[in-house]
This record gives structure tokens, C-alpha cells and sequence, in this order.
């Protein structure tokens, strides 16, 4: 009776050990899954959603508990313009990645690459899905930024070849209009038209330059340079605009701002379109913010790079929504005198800087640009 006791013993030991090791293999899986990047969900056969990992509600904005016993349809999942709903429903799986779009809690959609697996219990029946997918809306910002970058070079080689194909032709009127002029008497009324041609000429000359800074942007001399700096420099151009119009401006810079490496001409230049863009929009007045703090960006490696976060924003008339991916386009532009290259100008400094700049805005509330400056090493 002892032996048989002991063995009964022996074998609840080794039930234990081994519920313990099912256990502890059950909690690494858990956190291995809550660990990842990659957003989870698992569905039932009927579509309703059993689990949700961490980086799951961190994508779409919802609370596990919001959604499990919810049908996942609620999320709308679509390839394209296809809706996978009728996949949840069969035996198919979607196990190479695939993109599509799926719906955040505030219903915006965001672009998607996923993989949709059966899921299946030990004896290989299947239970549901597992869908797995990634937020790509950063890789995809960074498509449209590398294809403005190629629209830009290939805007900048055809303006160049207009300029020069336009100036030498200007030269030579205005050389032939001061030679008549030379030729009349002082009181001879074709004088006014000679002058008026003269004056457009000049016009016309400054627009080039404009064209040139445009598609030859110069080589980069950098220098250790403090927001402020450049700040200071440009608001005496300002100020009287400014006044005019009634408009509060507002400096806010952290005490501990470390300095920036750029090019001094280039990016006065950068922040004066910035600067008046904002005061354009508030012709009745209004405030116009800017601030500067340090900022870091991760990478996936562990390191870290550190900029300088500046913010310039306006309470002004705002931009429609439809046309904020425009406004860093060459030649775009919504108002009647302008040419719609100072916005492009700014975006191609920044980005020479190894700079980003993005924009938000709502209409009657007004627009804000951020920017990020790699700062001094």
C-alpha cells in the first residue's frame, strides 16, 4: 500500500510540474504576442472576435473589451475596393501579405498590410481566423514623400530650362526700350509706354530669380544656429505687416533648446515663407505662435536621433482638406497673385537639411506647420 501510495504520489508530482510548465509556456506565448508590433485579432468560425493583442488597440484605437464578442466586420477589413468578409465565412486564408484598409474607432481608415490564417484546435478542425497586420501609414507617407521629391527635381530641370530660354530674349527688349528712350525727347509721351514695359520686364526678371532659387537650389553652408536666430532675423520684414494687421505674435522656445546645423540664408528663407503665409491668411487679425522644443525619434535598432520640434501656427481662414496634399506641390496655389513656389522652396530646404515638415489644418481655425531639425552633433 506504501509503494502504491508513493507512485500516486510520483504521479500528481509530475501532473503538477507538468501543468506548470503548460502554464508558464501558455504566459511566454501571451507575451510574446502582447509584445509584438504587429496588431492580432482572433475570430471565431461564426467571425466574432475572441482576441485582440496590445498593439491591436494601439492601431485602431479600441479597447480590447470594446470589441471581443463583436463580429470583426466592424472593423472593414477591404482589399482595395474588395470586401473580405466572405473569406471570414469559408476555409480560404489570405497567408500571403496582402494591403488593404481597415477602420480605427474614430472611423478613419487606415492603410494595412495583413495575412489572414485559419485557426485551428488540436485536432486540425478550424475555430476561426487569425488576422495579423500592420499600420502602414508612415510607409506610405514616406511613398508620396519620395514621389514628390521626383515630381519636384523633374519641375525644377523643366523650370530651368524655361528661365534661361525667357531671360536672354527679356535682356534684349529691355536693352532695345532704353536705347528708344534715350532716343526720344523728355517730353514725348511714348516715354510712359517705354517705362511700363521697362517696369514689367523688372517684374518678370524677379519671377525668374524665383524660378531659379526653385530649380537650382544652392549647395548647403552649414553653421551651428539657434532658432532664435533665424527668428530674429526675419521678423524686422514682418513686423510692420504684423502691426497692420493687428496680429499677436508669440515666441515659445524651451531653456534647454540645443542649437541647429543649417544654412542661415537658406532657411530664413524657408521660415519667411512660412511666416508669411500665416500673416496672409489673417488679413483681420489674429495670432501667430511659433515654439521650439528637443524632440527624439526611435529606431528599430535602438538608437536614437535628436531634433529640434518647431511649430508655426496661424488662427487664421485654415486650408479645405482637400487641398492639404497639395499645398507643398510647385505651382499650386489659391491665391490671385501668387506663383505657388514658396511652400515648395520651404519643403525642398527642409528636406536638404534632413528636415521633415508636415501641415494640419481646419477651415475658420487655422493651419499649423511642423517642423523637425536634425540638431547639432
Amino acid at each position: 500500500m506504501e509503494r502504491e501510495g508513493f507512485q500516486v504520489k510520483s504521479y500528481e508530482e509530475e501532473i503538477l510540474k507538468l501543468n506548470q510548465e503548460l502554464e508558464n509556456a501558455k504566459n511566454f506565448s501571451f507575451s510574446l504576442i502582447e509584445s509584438i508590433g504587429s496588431g492580432i485579432i482572433i475570430t471565431e468560425i461564426d467571425d466574432r472576435i475572441t482576441y485582440m493583442n496590445h498593439a491591436g488597440e494601439r492601431i485602431l484605437g479600441y479597447l480590447r473589451n470594446e470589441v471581443i464578442g463583436k463580429p470583426f466586420s466592424i472593423l472593414g477589413l477591404k482589399e482595395k475596393q474588395s470586401n473580405l468578409q466572405s473569406l471570414f465565412l469559408s476555409q480560404e486564408e489570405a497567408d500571403t501579405r496582402r494591403e488593404g484598409w481597415m477602420r480605427r474607432k474614430d472611423q478613419n481608415e487606415i492603410p494595412v498590410g495583413f495575412t489572414i490564417n485559419n485557426h485551428q484546435n488540436i485536432n486540425g478542425e478550424i475555430i476561426g481566423k487569425i488576422v495579423i497586420f500592420r499600420d502602414l501609414t508612415k510607409v506610405y507617407k514616406m511613398q508620396e514623400e519620395i514621389l514628390r521629391m521626383d515630381r519636384l527635381v523633374s519641375l525644377g530641370k523643366l523650370a530651368s530650362g524655361i528661365a534661361h530660354e525667357i531671360r536672354n530674349p527679356l535682356a534684349g527688349i529691355k536693352t532695345t526700350a532704353q536705347a528708344l528712350g534715350e532716343e526720344m525727347p523728355e517730353e514725348d509721351p511714348r516715354r510712359e509706354y517705354l517705362n511700363r514695359i521697362t517696369k514689367e520686364i523688372d517684374r518678370l526678371n524677379e519671377l525668374l530669380k524665383t524660378f531659379f532659387s526653385f530649380a537650382k537650389p544652392q549647395t548647403l553652408n552649414l553653421v551651428p544656429c539657434h532658432i532664435r536666430d533665424i527668428v530674429n532675423a526675419i521678423t524686422p520684414f514682418l513686423i510692420k505687416e504684423i502691426a497692420d494687421k493687428g496680429i499677436r505674435f508669440v515666441e515659445s522656445y524651451h531653456p534647454q533648446l540645443p542649437k541647429l546645423k543649417v544654412d542661415k540664408v537658406q532657411m530664413h528663407q524657408a521660415f519667411l515663407n512660412l511666416f508669411l503665409n500665416a500673416i496672409q491668411a489673417m488679413p483681420n487679425g489674429g495670432e501667430l505662435r511659433i515654439e521650439a522644443h528637443p524632440f527624439k525619434t526611435f529606431t528599430i535598432g535602438g538608437s536614437n536621433k535628436k531634433f529640434v520640434k518647431i511649430i508655426i501656427s496661424d488662427t487664421g481662414k485654415g486650408i479645405p482638406p482637400q487641398l492639404l496634399p497639395k499645398i507643398f506641390d510647385p505651382f499650386f496655389t489659391t491665391k490671385p497673385k501668387g506663383m505657388g513656389l514658396g511652400l515648395s522652396i520651404t519643403y525642398q530646404i527642409i528636406k536638404k537639411h534632413g528636415g521633415t515638415i508636415e501641415v494640419e489644418s481646419q477651415l475658420e481655425k487655422g493651419t499649423t506647420f511642423i517642423i523637425n531639425l536634425p540638431e547639432v552633433e
